[in-house]
């Protein structure tokens, strides 16, 4: 599903316009970023947790070769389903 077919069936559900579904999404989805890139978690009850977590420094070997490679530490997004997503899902 693409971002405008979900901002469409969001409006069908809600009865809002487009338009108006399109600004409180994309201003959700920003105030969602705000916090993660402040390392604060976003959790909805029942369908997930949004959280930064951070992966540290570590070296690998290149498979094939002795090559051992550096990669840096850094953070990274993860998403936890909820249990109702979950049944939901299955």
């Amino acid at each position: 599903m693409r971002k405008a077919d979900f901002i469409a069936k969001v409006a069908a559900k809600s009865g809002l316009s487009k338009r108006d579904t399109e600004i409180i999404i994309n201003n959700s989805l920003d105030v969602i970023k705000e916090a993660l890139v402040n390392r604060d978690s976003v959790s909805f009850l029942g369908f997930g947790s949004f959280s930064a977590t951070e992966k540290k420094a570590r070296e690998i070997t290149i498979p094939g070769t002795t090559k051992k490679v550096k990669i840096p530490a850094k953070f990274s997004v993860r998403f936890k389903p909820g249990k109702l997503l979950k049944e939901a899902v299955k």
